[in-house]
């Protein structure tokens, strides 16, 4: 089959480009596919982080087709031309966003109109802050496809909700098979220069409905039951971080809490889900997470609030635990007892024992046997 796909990519940053990446590579090795990447993704003033580009070994040589500027009209009828010259029989755009439902819609209009299918691969139909138009670009967006993947009955629940009639499929958040350690555990914390006591790690970019507050607030509940131990929150703050600062100082953990208010690269990722021993995810909402995909390709247990899709990846005391919404004092308990027991050993095993399931060969798998059929 001759196929697109529409998304960010290398060299930019971020969980959807690097998922977008790993799709191409594995559709490419059995088809011919083409992959329209962006000139550019955001307007500067719209983008609140410090770069939107990859920093480190991953950041090149990545095979795209740099056209799409998503505030130029002009760039989207060219990537149509591109794609009508590849001869597709399939376009599969990659949504997460309601600033690009206009150039998605047009292209897809034109596509459609010259025979081409049109699919959509659903990251959050509606944003976690949600603002009025954003379900009125979400049904524009779906008015124009043919099917919907999502990675989550949460998302696809959305797409329901919205366009009860399209054809949708819902598949899984694959694990992220980029990222690879030469380390042992043991070996990282050296490297980190960390004692063997129990480490925590929260990811991510820093937005509210990410709840690090809550973490906080959990890690000062149990700090003295905990004893010795070391809580890495990494990631770029896109609010501001210095209220998490004076949190963590007013519950009176700093002494274990090493903040790094900045993006971390691809080169030193692996190394800190290495040193720890569970990753915390403690979302207010949620529809699917990636980060979830990177600790359990690097077979670290997850836990995290049950919210959105977050429940359908976490097998609850197998590889990880749940807990409610919002109540910092229940995430206490559950990190407690993961270090009281068995499970810095138990778990890691087991995800390991069931990560094929989740591996972009199987995910790839099933969206072209559904793009075949259809």
């Amino acid at each position: 089959m001759r196929l697109s796909i529409v998304s960010v990519g290398p060299p930019y940053r971020g969980g959807i480009s690097d998922l977008s990446a790993l799709i191409y590579e594995e559709l490419n090795l059995k088809h011919e596919v083409q992959f329209i990447n962006y000139s550019r993704q955001y307007p500067q003033l719209l983008f609140p982080g410090k770069t939107e580009y990859k920093i480190g070994a991953l950041a090149s040589d990545f095979p795209s087709e740099r056209i799409v500027d998503s505030i130029n009209p002009f760039s989207w009828l060219k990537a149509v031309g591109a794609i009508l010259a590849h001869q597709s029989d399939w376009v599969l755009f990659r949504y997460w966003n309601p600033f690009f439902a206009p150039l998605i819609a047009i292209m897809s209009r034109r596509l459609s109109k010259r025979g081409i299918k049109v699919a959509l691969l659903v990251d959050n139909l509606i944003p976690h802050e949600e603002s009025m138009i954003d379900s009125w670009m979400a049904r524009l967006v779906l008015s124009r496809v043919t099917h919907v993947f999502t990675m989550s009955t949460a998302v696809s629940r959305d797409v329901q909700a919205l366009g009860s009639e399209l054809s949708t499929t819902t598949l899984f958040h694959p694990l992220y098979e980029i990222y690879k350690s030469k380390l042992t555990k043991s070996e990282a914390r050296v490297v980190l220069k960390l004692p063997e006591h129990p480490v925590i790690l929260f990811f991510g970019l820093i937005r509210p409905y990410k709840g690090l507050d809550i973490l906080i607030k959990a890690l000062g509940s149990i700090h003295e039951q905990l004893g010795s131990y070391t809580a890495f929150i990494l990631g770029e703050a896109y609010e501001d971080a210095q209220k998490y600062s004076d949190l963590i100082e007013s519950e009176g953990i700093s002494s274990h809490v090493v903040f790094k208010n900045e993006f971390i690269s691809d080169d030193d990722l692996p190394l800190y889900f290495t040193a720890s021993d569970v990753l915390v995810l403690p979302y207010r909402s949620a529809t699917q997470s990636g980060i979830v995909g990177i600790a359990f390709h690097l077979n670290r247990p997850v836990i995290a609030t049950n919210v959105g899709g977050l429940g359908e990846y976490i097998k609850e005391g197998e590889t990880g635990y749940l807990v409610e919404s919002e109540d910092y004092e229940e995430l206490g308990q559950a990190i407690m007892k993961f270090f009281a027991g068995n499970d810095r050993d138990a778990m890691p095993a087991k995800i390991s024992s069931t990560k094929a399931e989740y591996s972009i060969s199987s995910f790839c798998s099933r969206l072209m046997q559904v793009l075949e059929n259809e």
